[in-house]
């Protein structure tokens, strides 16, 4: 019975942890940056602006210092059948970071914003992050990282904490390979 009451104790601490991997290179947060359009793999409407905000605020509050929310209008007709999860809007926006000679650009993948199906609804989100040096288009950092929370935290909340994780780590590794 002990055994049993301390697989069950893992599993819950397990559960709300945060997967993340990451690579590393050398970037500086008083360099200027632009948060380009993340793209949407879920199914949840909007999912890529609230992550895009959410890191907005992370990136501030990090000490990001000049942060240009690029922002791009694509032609009419490009996502005409629906199948453009944000792609187009990275891509332009990516190409406009460049003409206003940004060092470093970040863009998101949203893999996870939902509630999961069952009696708690526990909130799940997952998200990709990549800094990449302009002009050369390098990407110098890469993390990947996902959460579930508890039945009652809201999946912006657990967003947020997933988001200043990769960021965090971000913030980390930059200071790591200045010394």
């Amino acid at each position: 019975m002990k055994r049993i009451s301390v697989v069950l104790l893992v599993g819950l601490l397990l559960s709300g942890c945060v997967t993340l991997r990451q690579g590393g290179g050398t970037v500086s947060f008083t360099d200027s940056w632009a948060l380009l359009p993340f793209i949407n793999n879920t199914e949840t409407p909007y999912a890529a602006e609230r992550a895009e905000a959410i890191t907005a605020a992370l990136l501030y509050t990090h000490g990001v210092q000049k942060l240009e929310r690029t922002v791009t209008e694509t032609a009419k007709g490009d996502d005409h059948l629906g199948l453009d999860r944000g792609e187009l809007k990275q891509k332009a926006a990516l190409e406009a970071a460049k003409l206003k000679k940004v060092r470093y650009a970040i863009a998101g993948t949203v893999n996870e914003w939902r509630y999961k199906v069952g009696l708690d609804g526990e909130p799940v989100a997952g998200f990709t992050l990549q800094v990449i040096e302009l002009p050369e288009e390098k990407v110098v950092w890469s993390g990947v990282a996902g959460k579930s929370g508890w039945s009652r935290d809201a999946v912006s909340a657990v967003a947020q904490q997933v988001l200043d994780s990769l960021i965090g780590d971000l913030k980390k590794a930059a200071e790591t390979n200045t010394k």
